[in-house]
């Protein structure tokens, strides 16, 4: 009879095929759209952009286990990284277009992403609306904590905008002039 130990190992060799398996039909159900977004202690994060609700996030190792997904459902028109909150780590910013609960028109948002514990893709703010329309964004990596600068067209104006998360999502710290 197998001892236990057997069985743990036979396990393990398991979830790592599925694992590499998960990561290769997310590769290439993509076909092949994907860009590296920043790199983290342990692995590299990417942008697999498929279509209209095939965008996801995907933290995979250096050795190529997939770490962490997080399906964005969403049409994707920008992305940027930079550590916005002074932890030591990057926090992934991207741009989907999507309605919301009180925004009932399609429009641009601005989705926070976070790596918790540096391995798992996970929310930091899920944006409904910043100031004005967003028209695109960027981060702004030289200062300490990492900046969000966004053009907003605010009326018949366009406005170039410096937020800063702070607690709960972007809070308003200055305009820029570009």
């Amino acid at each position: 009879m197998p001892s236990a130990t057997i069985f743990r190992g036979m396990r393990f060799r398991l979830l790592a095929l599925l694992s590499a398996a998960f990561s290769l039909c997310l590769m290439l159900s993509c076909n092949g759209n994907r860009v590296e977004i920043c790199r983290s202690g342990i692995g590299k994060v990417w942008l697999y952009d498929g279509g209209d609700t095939t965008a996801r996030l995907l933290h995979v190792s250096f050795d190529g286990d997939t770490l962490s997904v997080w399906p964005l459902y969403h049409p994707v028109y920008h992305y940027d990284y930079g550590d916005l909150n002074c932890d030591g780590r990057d926090e992934i910013v991207v741009g989907v277009t999507k309605k919301t609960r009180y925004w009932r028109e399609e429009a641009r948002r601005l989705f926070v992403f976070k790596l918790y514990e540096g391995e798992l893709i996970r929310p930091l703010w899920l944006g409904s609306r910043l100031g004005c329309p967003i028209e695109t964004f960027r981060v702004e990596r030289d200062s300490s904590p990492a900046r969000i600068v966004s053009t907003e067209k605010c009326s018949d104006s366009v406005v170039h905008v410096m937020y800063r998360i702070k607690g709960f999502g972007p809070k308003f710290e200055s305009y820029v002039k570009e």
